[in-house]
């Protein structure tokens, strides 16, 4: 019997954590073929002070990691290519503010999870600039995802947003990814698919004896 299980999400599209911790939750739901995830977006900020024009990538590693940025990207490249991605961190040009995607995956509605792998792809691998309206469109577009221009600018998302970042700092997330599974239990990083898959099984309605 086939049986689905939410799961909400908070994460931020420039975050490469959230892209591993996406690619492994994924991988443990593909451990369990009778289970079908409905994964719900929540927007975190990782950057809330970034001006909206963003910021000289160089800069803003330089101002957040000082001289420690290699190392630390160094491991983050690591454990992406044990979960299949190639980070491309030197293609990245520009750190964006990441509000405007948040706007295009509330907008994508239930689709869009699917659409962060999208910009995930093109902020990371890609290097491309996530903070320009114009190339996120494309990105959209590119990828098969439509998104009416009234509907990004429904003021009805800006309550979403602030709805999101006020839960995060009721629930004292400060790091993500940070995903909450059937309302029942939250796990907080990236973890590997073998430590997930015991969450969504406890979420599973027991069949009748």
């Amino acid at each position: 019997m086939t049986q689905s299980v939410d799961v909400e999400i908070y994460a931020d599209i420039i975050c490469p954590w959230c892209y591993i911790g996406k690619k492994r939750l994924d991988a443990a739901f593909a451990a369990r073929p009778h289970v079908t995830p409905r994964y719900i977006w929540r927007c975190f900020l990782l950057n809330p002070t970034m001006p909206s024009t963003g910021m000289d990538r160089q800069a803003y590693l330089i101002g957040k990691f000082g001289n420690a940025a290699k190392a630390v990207y160094g491991r983050i490249a690591d454990a992406g290519l044990e979960s299949g991605i190639a980070f491309n961190f030197d293609g990245i040009q520009r750190t964006p503010d990441s509000r405007k995607t948040h706007r295009y995956l509330l907008a994508a509605a239930a689709k869009g999870h699917d659409l962060s792998d999208a910009f995930f792809k093109a902020y990371f691998i890609d290097g491309r600039d996530i903070g320009d309206d114009d190339e996120l469109a494309k990105i959209a577009h590119e990828n098969g995802f439509t998104i009416d221009p009234a509907s990004l600018a429904d003021p009805a998302l800006d309550r979403q947003i602030a709805n999101d970042i006020e839960m995060s700092r009721q629930l004292r997330v400060d790091g993500v990814p940070f995903m909450i599974f059937a309302g029942q239990y939250a796990i907080a990083g990236a973890h590997l698919p073998e430590h997930l898959i015991p969450a969504i099984d406890g979420c599973l309605v027991k069949p009748a004896e």
